[in-house]
């Protein structure tokens, strides 16, 4: 995903927070690494993660506890899943 569709779909429209929006997005990967989910943002699952955590991380409004929330449960479905693995649809080798 671009880093524009990214900043459109978390109602950011500044370009001073383009360094801000990486960060975020460098710590979800690492957040899903972690938790043994490897992916690319071509798939929509792993993608819609990267969303849902720069809303809850970025502060932009009151709703940052239901973004957290609603990230933290795609999240560990997705790890639970197993279709998220290293090996698994070519990820991670």
């Amino acid at each position: 995903m671009e880093l524009k569709e990214l900043k459109s779909r978390v109602r950011v429209k500044a370009d001073t927070a383009d360094e801000e929006i990486k960060g975020l997005v460098a710590a979800c990967e690492s957040d899903m690494r972690m938790r043994g989910i490897y992916g690319t943002e071509a798939d929509p699952l792993y993608a819609q993660a990267i969303v849902l955590y720069c809303k809850a991380n970025y502060g932009y409004d009151d709703n940052t506890e239901r973004f957290r929330e609603a990230y933290e449960s795609l999240r560990d479905s997705m790890a639970l899943s197993g279709d998220y693995s290293l090996g698994v649809m070519g990820y991670g080798g």
